[in-house]
């Protein structure tokens, strides 16, 4: 739950005192081709598919930091990349951390 939840505050998040395309922009864009990749799996008939095993195991996997690598495509398949569970991580810790430096609180 918790790393579902980090994720929500990281993914899609435009304007306020963030630039505009802050989710669109490096680390942050590869949180959020690791979401699409965790929770909008299609098959090849391109229908969703609702695999809670898929879930668990790479929130898990992210969750550990493993090493393991994945490769991650944007929705329109311009975008390929390969990361690791652990540099995932660190791309949400800190976006988190930047959110929260920019926060009010």
């Amino acid at each position: 739950l918790r790393l579902t939840a980090l994720l929500g505050f990281v993914n899609e998040r435009e304007g306020g005192v963030l630039e505009p395309q802050w989710s669109e922009t490096g680390d942050n864009y590869l949180l959020k081709l690791f979401r699409d990749f965790v929770f909008h799996q299609t098959d090849e008939e391109g229908r969703p598919m609702l695999d809670y095993a898929h879930v668990v195991e790479n929130l898990s996997r992210l969750d550990a930091g493993t090493e393991d690598r994945v490769l991650l495509t944007s929705r329109d398949g311009g975008s390929l990349l390969i990361a690791s569970f652990s540099d995932m991580k660190r791309c949400l810790y800190n976006a988190v951390e930047d959110l929260r430096r920019r926060s009010a609180v």
